[in-house]
């Protein structure tokens, strides 16, 4: 784990490690890009109070944290720009991660999504639910982080309208 203070070093390490996950994670110099979402992120360097390189727990694959002064924090993973969730208007969510990302949003969409046109005739049941709740956490946490999240906002609300009339029957 090393944790860098300096502002010029500090991107000089965004930039390498951009360039070391291309696939990943782009920085122009005043914004982060998810590569995954196409979604811009502005990185105020003024409001970054450190830098530190991590390591997974489970993977071992390095990450960079950037924490924020007012004690927030996003990361560049391999899976893109990584933050935490935020259950402020979801309450306590069982199995929820640390941390995570669009590609997670994307994953628990598409489940929703196939139940929602695959299986036109059948109720929700408490999973479709929890799915829609992680959604949430996962779309609060990007807007939390700084994320434009209007798309996504407005697609959850159309699931959640589908949702709640297949639960009146």
């Amino acid at each position: 784990m090393t944790i860098e203070t300096d502002r010029a070093a500090q991107r000089e390490r965004v930039e390498r490690f951009a360039r070391e996950h291309p696939g990943s994670v782009m920085y122009d110099g005043a914004t982060l890009l998810d590569v995954y979402s196409g979604k811009p992120l502005h990185l105020d360097w003024m409001r970054v109070a450190r830098l530190e390189e991590r390591s997974d727990a489970e993977t071992g694959r390095p990450y960079l944290a950037l924490a924020r002064d007012d004690g927030s924090e996003v990361a560049m993973a391999e899976q893109g720009v990584v933050f935490p969730p935020c259950t402020t208007g979801t309450g306590p969510l069982d199995g929820l991660p640390r941390a995570v990302c669009f590609r997670d949003l994307a994953q628990a969409e598409g489940r929703l999504t196939h139940f929602l046109l695959d299986h036109p005739d059948e109720r929700p049941s408490a999973t479709h639910v929890s799915l829609f709740l992680f959604c949430l956490a996962v779309v609060d946490g990007a807007r939390a982080a700084g994320f434009d999240v209007g798309r996504e906002e407005r697609r959850l609300e159309a699931v959640l309208n589908e949702l709640e009339a297949r639960k009146r029957g």
